[in-house]
């Protein structure tokens, strides 16, 4: 009974699904905008395909989001979408060009320390993005230097950072358990995997799936 309490009229899910669907794909043109700008002019079948998955993923997951907020702050709620659309537009650049410009990581760690001053955490939240920053750049530099090549992306730091900025300790931290592992089972298992590939979308999909646990528990919040 508390569960089915916690959770909005199951009535609306397909209504919230279909918005969702229709506001992924007009940010979507919104990066295809960002792309063309910097060059990357044409899309292959399989990138179709690969923005198509993105906005349903995204849509599902949001869905599920404002399902399980009935009881948040409108305050929360809003960011919490907000956040949605910051990491649909990194991850499906990342996905798309193996790249993430730095407008787009430094935009979401901007709007993370506004939204930390709004829950009065500017200064917890500060600290936690300056340290991963710190961290990652860190292991970004030994790591290239041991093994001899970019073993983590700039951007992908300044991503890290950027999500430090809106997640508690310990979302951050399951952000970048999942995250990771997802990325190192899914490179053990490719076959084009001397090539690499953009670990960006598994830390936005954990990142989301961390914003959703917090909403759903506002003690996980601050």
């Amino acid at each position: 009974m508390t569960t089915i309490a916690l959770i909005g009229p199951w009535q609306l899910a397909f209504p919230l699904f279909c918005l969702a669907l229709a506001l992924f794909r007009l940010v979507n043109l919104q990066v295809a905008t960002l792309l063309s700008a910097y060059g990357h002019l044409e899309l292959t079948q399989p990138d179709q395909a690969t923005i198509k998955r993105h906005i349903w993923l995204h849509a599902m997951v949001m869905t599920i989001f404002v399902m399980v907020s009935p009881q948040a702050k409108l305050f929360d709620l809003l960011t919490g979408l907000i956040f949605f659309f910051f990491v649909f537009r990194l991850s499906m650049t990342d996905c798309l060009t193996g790249w993430l410009p730095q407008e787009l990581t430094w935009s979401l760690l901007l709007a993370g320390l506004l939204t930390a001053t709004g829950h009065d955490a500017l200064l917890v939240q500060a600290v936690i993005a300056f340290s991963l920053l710190i961290i990652f750049l860190a292991i970004r530099h030994l790591g290239g230097h041991y093994a001899h090549r970019e073993v983590l992306g700039l951007g992908d730091v300044w991503l890290i950072a950027g999500l430090g900025a809106w997640l508690s300790l310990s979302l951050i931290l399951f952000t970048l358990l999942t995250g990771f592992s997802g990325f190192v089972l899914w490179h053990f298992g490719s076959q084009e995997r001397s090539r690499g590939g953009p670990l960006g979308p598994w830390l936005g999909y954990s990142a989301l799936v961390a914003m959703t646990i917090s909403i759903s528990d506002p003690l996980l919040i601050g």
